[in-house]
Formats: structure tokens, C-alpha cells, sequence
């Protein structure tokens, strides 16, 4: 039995197909970069965005109808919670694409993302971060429960839309990056050793440093994260060249990212995060197979 899993993300919409017996190795996976978060105007996602959005999705749509699928889940985060028209672009994706789209709030994102980290690491008490393009879920787990949480509306997409001129932030748009992130950050009042970071941004950071510097990316440190952004501020040939071959798609919004991320561990007082490529997806589907 296969399932289909279509994530409507801020920054890219990607579909993945796992097999019921082994949701941790996708069978076939398909990432469009929609950038949605550029789309929000005056607090909505615009005609211009919706038509993308839709678009994407009717794709996808055809691509399953060459592939062996029994179930296909759709669901959108930050990139339709965040703005007034979400549940609006739902009803009309229903409509037009007879497409079912669960928009989840930022407390189920924290959780979907918990059981996906789960999937890979066992820790009994740590933090987990997901950084996605338009929001970024930074929660507490004991014993396998979320105790704590912080749900803040910024993203790596959505701090380039708003501070960044060209694509990389100077010294003045980085100190004001760092200033909104503090401002959503808060205090945190229970703090761990273990951070486990994911969503696409820590994964391309870590891709990035294994390319620059051998080694696993799977866990890297902060001095490594401060390193990178200050590198890539200055516009530095090498670590510009290394980003481009990794990640081209995300070579205007991995600054931003990593500087939430350095922010979150600089908080915490931690020294390395751990990298899970499990996260909302993988903890989305587990807990759908398990409601059927």
C-alpha cells in the first residue's frame, strides 16, 4: 500500500510517495520551490499566488495518476494559516482539484515535526526546531511529550521578503533580522543540551558544511552556523560557490534561516545540533495511518 503526500510549505510544496510498512525512506519525491510567502499581500495570498499555488498542485495531481497510490494526504502550514484567505484557497482547491487540504495549526506543526524527529533520535528530554519559510515551531519534549513550546510567525522566507534588498543581508538588515527574531523569540524558560533541528533549511546548512569541510551532516556546531552567516554577509567566493552547488534554490533565504537557527541556539546555550531528516511530514503521515 502507498501513500501520497503533498506538503504545501511557505518556500516549496513538495510531494512525497512512502510505502505503508516504511514511512522513513520515500519511494519518489518531487519539490517545487513556489515561494508562497512572496505572494502575501495586505495579509492574504494573492490571485498571483493562488494561481501558482493551484498550479503546482494540479501537477502534482497528474503526476499520480501514473504512479500505484491507495491514499493521498494534503496539507499546508504557515504558507495558508498565516494569511485570511486560507481556508477561502482551500474550499476552491476542493473544488477545482477535488483535493482535501488540512490547513494545521502551529501547535499540530510542533507535534507533527515531534513524531518525525522521533523516527531517528530517542532522547528523553531536548528541544526540537523547525524552520520553515514562513513560520518556525521551537518546542520542549520529555519522555516523548511536547511541555513547552513557541510558535513564532517568521520564517526564511518570510525575514528576506521583509529586510533583505538584495540576496544577502548587510550588516544593518542582519541586526534587524536578529532584532525580530529576539522580539518572537522571548525568554525560554526550561533549557537542554540537545537541540534537534529540522526542515529543509538545517538540512541544506548541513549539506553546505559537508561540502565545505568533509565530515557528517548530521550535527554541526555553532561556531559553524556563526561562521557560515558571517561568510556568506561578506559574500565569500567559496562558501557563495558551495551554497549554489548545493542548494541553489535556497541561496536567498539560507542567511536568514541560519540566523534564526543560530539565535535559537545562542538562547538555549547549546554548542551542536543534531539534524533530523525526519520531521512534519514523516510525523504527519505516521499519525494518519494511524487514525485509518
Amino acid at each position: 500500500m502507498k501513500y501520497a503526500l503533498i506538503d504545501i510549505g511557505s518556500n516549496s510544496i513538495r510531494m512525497n510517495v512512502y510505502n505503508k510498512d516504511n514511512i522513513r525512506k520515500e519511494v519518489f519525491s518531487k519539490k517545487y520551490m513556489a515561494g508562497l510567502a512572496d505572494f502575501v499581500e495586505d495579509g492574504k495570498l494573492s490571485k498571483k499566488g493562488e494561481k501558482k499555488l493551484i498550479k503546482v498542485l494540479s501537477s502534482q495531481k497528474l503526476l499520480l495518476n501514473y504512479l500505484p497510490i491507495d491514499d493521498v494526504y494534503v496539507f499546508a502550514s504557515a504558507s495558508l494559516r498565516n494569511v485570511e484567505n486560507g481556508e477561502e484557497i482551500a474550499k476552491k482547491i476542493k473544488k477545482e482539484l477535488n483535493l482535501n487540504v488540512d490547513i494545521i495549526s502551529a501547535e499540530k506543526e510542533a507535534y507533527y515535526g515531534v513524531l518525525g524527529v522521533m523516527e531517528k533520535y530517542d532522547f528523553k528530554k531536548f528541544y526540537a526546531v523547525d524552520i520553515g519559510g514562513g513560520s518556525t515551531e521551537f518546542t520542549y519534549v520529555k519522555d516523548g511529550n511536547i511541555k513547552d513550546g513557541k510558535y513564532l510567525k517568521i520564517g526564511s522566507l518570510s525575514l528576506f521578503r521583509d529586510y533583505v534588498e538584495n540576496i544577502v543581508p548587510n550588516d544593518r538588515e542582519l541586526e534587524n533580522i536578529y532584532n525580530k527574531i529576539d522580539e518572537e523569540m522571548g525568554e525560554v524558560d526550561v533549557k537542554t543540551d540537545i537541540l534537534v533541528s529540522t526542515g529543509g533549511t538545517a538540512r541544506a546548512i548541513g549539506n553546505i558544511l559537508e561540502e565545505i569541510r568533509g565530515g557528517s551532516n548530521e550535527f554541526y556546531n555553532i561556531e559553524e552556523v556563526a561562521d557560515f552567516i558571517s561568510k556568506m554577509k561578506s559574500r565569500n567566493n567559496k562558501t557563495m560557490l558551495h551554497t549554489i552547488m548545493v542548494v541553489p534554490e535556497r541561496l536567498h533565504t539560507i542567511t536568514t534561516g541560519a540566523a534564526i537557527l543560530y539565535s535559537i541556539m545562542e538562547k538555549l546555550g547549546v554548542q551542536t545540533t543534531y539534524v533530523s531528516k525526519y520531521g512534519v511530514r514523516e510525523g504527519y503521515l505516521k499519525e494518519k495511518i494511524k487514525e485509518n
